[in-house]
């Protein structure tokens, strides 16, 4: 799942996910043992690799900005 620059930072999508996958526009995420560069500095991004895909965000999200990655 990705975020899109439709996002309007309002955090539903952050607050629900299980997996605490989705982070703060231009926070940094600790995964694996290692950092990774946000995504964006716009909008809240989505860490793939603790994303599993359950689309709890998409649902929550009220501009629909959030689709699967290609």
């Amino acid at each position: 799942m990705k975020i899109t620059d439709e996002c309007i930072s309002c955090s539903a999508c952050i607050d629900e996910c299980p997996q605490s996958a989705i982070y703060n526009a231009g926070m940094e995420a600790e995964y694996n043992g290692a950092m990774i560069s946000p995504e964006s500095e716009e909008h809240p991004w989505i860490v793939q690799g603790m994303c599993d895909d359950c689309k709890t965000c998409t649902e929550v999200c009220p501009v629909d900005c959030i689709v699967p990655t290609e």
